[in-house]
Parts: C-alpha cells; structure tokens; sequence
C-alpha cells in the first residue's frame, strides 16, 4: 500500500508499481480492513482505512460511476473503456456500505465520505446485470441499511434479488 492505494500486482513479494492500482483491489482492501478492525479496534488500521476510502472516491466520476484502472501517476487508463467494470462497482458497493455498517467505531468523516460516495453512486445500481456484481452490490445495500434504513434502498434490494432469483429460474438444472 502507498500513500495511493494498494497496487495491483507483484512480483513475488515486490511491489509492481506499473501495475498501478485498480478500484477492486482497493474495494478488497477496504473490506479486509474493516472486518480485521472490527476484530481488534487496532487504530494502526485507520490510516490504511482512509487510504483505500480515499482512492475509492478518486475513481467516482461526477455522474457517480467509477472507473476502476488507474496508472502508477494516479490517472485512470484506456482500459476503463474496454473492460467489464461491474464487478469492481458491485464490489465497491459492499466495501462501503460494510464501512458504513460500522459507524459505532469508525471514525465519523470517514463514515460521511463513505455516505456521500455511496449515495452519489447507488443510482446506477440499477444499471448492474453481472450476477456477481448484484451479489456483491446487495451485499453494499444490506449492510448500509443495518446502520440507516432507507426505503430507497429496500427497493432495490428487492428488485436485485428478483433478478438474481430470475437468473436462476432461467439457468437452473435439477442436476446443476
């Protein structure tokens, strides 16, 4: 992790900063951290907590989408306009609603930022179709709600989970 995000790839055990950084890697992070400060409250974590926060609204765009590839220098690639994203957003939608779920422990501005990020992009959740993507998307809403019901919310909770139960309906076998 560097004062960005967490890097993308390694090699062994060194850093490959041109690997530079992606929004999914940085969403798992985020949740890895989370659960292990809820585990120990150890306040060496706040920082990474914040920086993986940080980098997460970094990649929002102003009509509250992400992007998920971004460069050793900071700066989103090409690869955001060739690559299957919904994955990344859904995994997004989980890191930061399990934050917000945390609110008891977690610092408040990180928790307004969290609120902010989430609510700026949870228009789009509609717009997902990935059967992973809405899983972990659902995953986002039901935790964010443990800690702020909204009606909003519950919505789409239901409308995600009728699409994924349809997904299932249409691929289902009885020997699957």
């Amino acid at each position: 992790t560097t004062p960005v995000g967490i890097i993308q790839f390694s090699k062994i055990v060194h850093p490959d900063i041109t690997s530079g950084y992606t929004l999914d890697d940085n969403a798992r992070a985020l949740i890895a951290l989370v659960l292990h400060y809820k585990l120990t409250r150890d306040k060496a974590d706040l920082p990474y907590l914040g920086i993986y926060l940080n980098f997460i609204k970094h990649c929002q765009s102003s009509n509250g989408s992400f992007s998920n590839y971004v460069d050793e220098h900071g700066a989103f690639t090409d690869q955001n306009n060739h690559t299957n994203l919904e994955d990344a957003k859904g995994r997004t939608f989980w890191a930061l609603g399990l934050l917000i779920s945390e609110g008891d422990i977690v610092p408040s501005e990180m928790i307004f930022i969290a609120e902010n990020i989430f609510n700026r992009a949870v228009v789009r959740i509609e717009d997902m179709h990935s059967t992973r993507a809405m899983a972990f998307a659902l995953k986002g809403l039901y935790y964010y709600n443990l800690k702020k019901e909204q009606v909003q919310h519950r919505l789409l909770i239901h409308i995600l989970a009728q699409r994924l139960v349809q997904m299932y309906k249409h691929e289902g076998e009885s020997k699957w």
